[in-house]
């Protein structure tokens, strides 16, 4: 058995991340940037505006309340280059070319107009003031953005903005999923005495989807070591990843470890001194690697977030891997016995964290609500209403 940071060292050391491939900038929502992105040309390529108003030369607002005739009109997307003479000014209008001469954009908020000439309610005006100059985001040839680079919708964005198509990015993972139990049943069948609902697959899948990894299967495994092997056999054929749920614990019927051992996956470490989640299984060969998680849903759903999806995330190129951490005050006192961390389902609200009701391995509902997990260490068996407690926020 080992520490619940043992655990995670061991799965970051035994991760890889995947070869690099080439994806639309419109399909690469949720990929990190295998290659430097390198600028194509300036950006703004042009002076621009940043402000509805009038672009003069700062230098002829001398005093306040100067007055200039308006001569011309420069907006957004007009090809034609303009020049501002001495003494004048030219209506302008955010993200419009800023005409050659001028050297500030007084908004016209600060201004009036009347029969043409412009009265300049601002004094003194600084030199560039309103104005976007070339290369002020990024200048041709820099590094627009280094590889390991995350990419959001704003990323997206400024890569369009530079003309940008393509990108090398990780790949994402290929996942499969071994689901091990005679006692469950698929949804919309009927339920006899002693079964119940497969959701395990189901959960997990939706947890994969919200990572933005889609490439999953499914496979389910009758209580025999020779339809568990088979399983783990065809699915680590297929994909860079097989979890399994159920049949890694020490009942009669739990062959996944058995199974495991047979074809060929060496065992990086089984069991972690934590509740829930205690036998966890991790181990993998030369191509796959393997995550026995427990059948129990919310201890196997503790044992994703906190194991799996870190492990998922650096095989597709991100740095920052665990989830978000940091320390609230809880709003209850707790304590438990034994010689085990505990996770707890729990909520944020309001600067505080509040452990929810139903902390049960087999209770999904308070999984259903919760956007945090509490982990409390056995140094920390103690807790009273306001002591700081370490909160690990859930994906959302």
């Amino acid at each position: 058995m080992v520490t619940v940071e043992e655990a995670k060292k061991r799965i970051v050391s035994n991760t890889s991340v995947l070869i690099s491939e080439n994806r639309a900038v419109s399909e690469a929502t949720g990929y990190v940037l295998s290659q430097d992105v390198l600028a194509g040309f300036s950006l703004p390529s042009f002076r621009q505006s940043s402000m509805d108003g009038y672009a003069v030369f700062h230098g002829d607002i001398n005093k306040e309340n100067v007055t200039l005739p308006v001569e011309g009109e420069s907006k957004a997307g007009k090809a034609e280059k303009l020049v501002l003479k001495p003494g004048t000014a030219i209506r302008i209008f955010t993200g419009a070319p800023v005409p050659e001469g001028a050297t500030a954009v007084i908004m016209q908020e600060n201004t009036s107009v009347e029969n043409g000439v412009v009265t300049i309610k601002e004094y003194p005006v600084a030199e560039n003031k309103n104005l976007r100059n070339i290369g002020q985001q990024i200048r041709e040839g820099d590094i627009a953005l280094p590889a390991g680079t995350y990419i959001s919708g704003g990323t997206v964005g400024f890569l369009t903005g530079l003309n940008i198509g393509e990108v090398e990015v990780y790949s994402k993972p290929k996942i499969g999923i071994l689901v091990t139990g005679d006692e469950l049943v698929k949804t919309g069948e009927e339920l006899e005495h002693g079964q119940v609902y497969e959701s395990n697959s189901a959960m997990l899948v939706a947890a994969l989807k919200q990572e933005g990894i889609f490439d999953v299967e499914v496979h389910y495994a009758a209580d025999d070591l020779s339809s568990t092997i088979s399983g783990l056999e065809k699915l680590s054929e297929r994909n860079d990843v097989v979890m399994a749920t159920g049949g890694v614990s020490v009942g009669d019927y739990d062959y996944v470890g058995k199974a495991l051992e047979a074809i060929g996956a060496e065992t990086v470490f089984y069991k972690i001194r934590q509740k829930p989640g205690k036998p966890l299984l991790f181990a993998k060969n030369e191509k796959t690697n393997f995550y026995a998680l427990p059948g129990n849903p919310a201890s196997s759903l503790v044992c994703y977030y906190e194991y799996v999806l870190p492990a998922l995330r650096l095989m597709s190129g991100r740095k920052e891997c665990f989830l978000q951490s940091f320390k609230l005050p809880i709003s209850h006192s707790y304590s438990f016995n034994g010689e085990r961390d505990e996770f707890l389902r729990a909520y944020v609200s309001d600067g505080k964290v509040t452990s929810l009701e139903g902390q049960e391995s087999f209770a999904l509902r308070s999984f259903a609500v919760a956007n945090a997990l509490i982990y409390l260490p056995v140094a920390q068996q103690v807790v009273q209403a306001g002591d700081l407690v370490e909160v690990h926020l859930l994906p959302f």
